[in-house]
């Protein structure tokens, strides 16, 4: 440990999360010409702490961060043995060890305020939301914790609004998303929902491989008067299965081209994946019909938004990648927005290929942008 670590104790106290010795301490600071900068950046990634991951009171938080004051990891003195226990651990000591290495393997262990398994797939979320008094949100905010789904699965999120006055907003995030207060409608969000008092409402989100979400929930800015409501959240995951699919079809759209309709449009989203990864929206073409064979065409154009986009044709066989450049048929990379561009590949006899659509590795994760595809097949 000594190898890896630089042990120290920050009283909470100090940096002021104690309100009832907020004013003592100011006193005694003040007698004793002594000041605590809150503002370093040790200070604000331990306030950060608090307001990361599980809300329980705790005496000792016990925190890792990284020489760049980056939180790695959170564990509360007060969980230590229901969270050992519920990792299969014998003494606290072991568990101990297993969290600092965790957060050392960037796993982010305690971070999260719902944790997600394979054994425990479901948690629910009992909170209330406030309408913005300045800015346009004010988010109360649910960490999901889905690292355990290590081959991606299906986030689905069942919420339920109270019964008083207040409209809310439900956005999800990728964990890593700084949430403004400023935007009317967050340009980084993975989707939405919205509802009135009463209403139910689902959100559901696929992703490929573990990673942390955040649900921010938020009254209308708009209202004159301010409101106060409380809602529920089920957050649950249906695990991807891990066995060989390649040689099917993946999911998402499926079109077919046959000689009396050979042409057929496509208007959908695609969104960054982050650099180095794949995260395609696919477009499944079943060309069977065409036993000789021909040439297919696709016209792309890329929406508005900032997001440039990535294309890929594959044949029916492959298995499409979530990292790394692809083995395509063809691909058209960079495609900037509000822009053009055109793939063909010939083929000898019709099959069902799937085409790849994703954002560029250097746009900001998550980031989207509207694309629209005009397919067509010129039979031999």
């Amino acid at each position: 440990m000594n190898d890896n670590f630089i042990n120290t104790w920050v009283p909470n106290c100090e940096l002021g999360r104690i309100h009832s010795l907020r004013e003592p301490i100011a006193k005694r600071r003040e007698r004793e010409g002594k000041s605590f900068d809150t503002s370093h950046a040790l200070a604000q990634t331990i306030i950060k702490g608090w307001k990361t991951g599980s809300k329980k009171g705790s005496p000792v938080d016990c925190l890792v961060i990284s020489p760049a004051f980056e939180l790695m990891g959170r564990v509360l003195v007060n969980d230590l043995d229901e969270d050992r226990e519920r990792s299969g651990w014998r003494y606290d000591y072991e568990y101990y060890l297993a969290f600092l290495k965790e957060a050392l393997a960037g796993k982010q262990p305690g971070l999260g305020n719902v944790v997600l398994t394979a054994e425990d797939p479901s948690q629910e979320v009992l909170d209330i939301f406030r309408t913005p008094t300045v800015g346009y949100q004010d988010y109360t905010v649910a960490v999901i914790d889905a690292t355990a789904f290590e081959n991606g699965g299906t986030l689905t999120i069942d919420i339920k609004i109270g019964r008083e006055e207040g409209e809310a907003a439900f956005y999800l995030f990728d964990g890593d998303t700084e949430l403004s207060t400023e935007e009317e409608k967050p340009k980084d969000m993975l989707t939405w929902e919205w509802g009135e008092p009463g209403d139910t409402r689902q959100i559901t989100h696929a992703f490929d491989r573990g990673q942390f979400f955040k649900l921010g929930v938020t009254g209308h800015w708009a209202r004159d008067e301010p409101c106060i409501n409380a809602f529920r959240a089920t957050v649950s995951i249906q695990e991807n299965s891990n066995e060989d699919t390649s040689g099917r079809l993946s999911t998402g759209l499926h079109v077919v081209l046959d000689s009396t309709q050979s042409s057929l449009e496509i208007l959908d989203i695609f969104r960054a994946p982050g650099n180095g990864y794949q995260d395609y929206t696919v477009v499944n073409i079943d060309t069977t019909t065409f036993k000789d064979g021909g040439t297919l065409t696709t016209h792309i154009r890329v929406g508005s938004a900032d997001a440039p986009g990535s294309f890929d044709l594959f044949d029916s066989d492959t298995e499409l990648p979530t990292e790394g450049i692809p083995e395509a048929l063809v691909s058209a990379w960079g495609i900037k927005p509000k822009t053009t561009t055109t793939i063909s590949h010939r083929f000898e006899r019709g099959e069902v290929f799937k085409l790849g659509a994703t954002g560029d590795w250097f746009s900001k994760k998550g980031d989207m942008n509207a694309f629209y595809l005009n397919i067509s097949v010129e039979e031999n």
